[in-house]
């Protein structure tokens, strides 16, 4: 590369929508974003400066890995997000498998990336929300959650929560039941016991809860 091809960075501004992160103008056009700790590591902290193929390698791929973490935080921003969920996102990008891991191992290590808090987090809710243990699982799993960190959540949801798999179920039944009032009593049970096994019941447990709701004979 001769001095006239040699870059250099031309400008550098902090970014105005997000904090920590600087835009740095290239003299060939090119527009990067990376962190703070970016500029100190490769030595690119002031305009002018001439870049050498590694600092420009560095700050290449830093430009990926951020552009990446940023939009897996966007992600998080909205809504609990396992790692699987996120990893799927990215893959929409021009990244490789290795970036976006890279990335989503940062966020891991800054404690803003969690499987264990999202698995927490949704046990309690989707139990209050008159899910079976089963289908909490289920739903956890689908999320990409690792079984053991799944096993743990519920069970500690179930005992934070003081939770009772009949009263629950019975307490859904129960709301459920007031809308299949007009309905024939053969197709409201029908109705009633379908909407329990979605909801990961067992079929002992909806059976008996829908015998009680509405007046199911036992031998039917």
């Amino acid at each position: 590369m001769t001095h006239s091809d040699t870059l250099h960075l031309k400008e550098i501004r902090e970014s105005p929508r997000r904090p920590g992160r600087f835009l740095l103008s290239l003299s060939d056009g090119r527009q990067l974003v990376v962190a703070l700790t970016v500029l100190a590591d490769t030595g690119a902290t002031r305009p002018g400066i001439a870049l050498s193929d590694g600092m420009l390698s560095r700050l290449l791929h830093e430009h990926v890995i951020t552009d990446l973490a940023d939009r897996a935080l966007d992600a998080l921003a909205r809504g609990r997000r396992t790692r699987r969920e996120l990893e799927l996102r990215l893959r929409k990008r021009e990244a490789t498998a290795a970036q976006i891991a890279e990335a989503l191992d940062r966020l891991e290590q800054a404690g803003i990336l969690s499987d264990d808090l999202v698995a927490q987090a949704e046990a309690a809710s989707r139990l209050r929300r008159g899910e079976a243990p089963a289908r909490v699982r289920q739903q956890l799993r689908r999320k990409g959650v690792a079984g053991s960190i799944v096993s743990d959540a519920v069970a500690e949801a179930i005992k934070d929560d003081g939770f009772d798999e009949v009263a629950a179920c019975r307490a859904v039944a129960e709301k459920r039941g007031r809308t299949l009032r007009t309905d024939e009593p053969a197709a409201a049970q029908r109705k009633l016991l379908g909407f329990l096994l979605r909801r990961g019941y067992s079929g002992g447990i909806a059976r008996q809860v829908v015998r009680e709701v509405l007046g199911t004979p036992r031998d039917e």
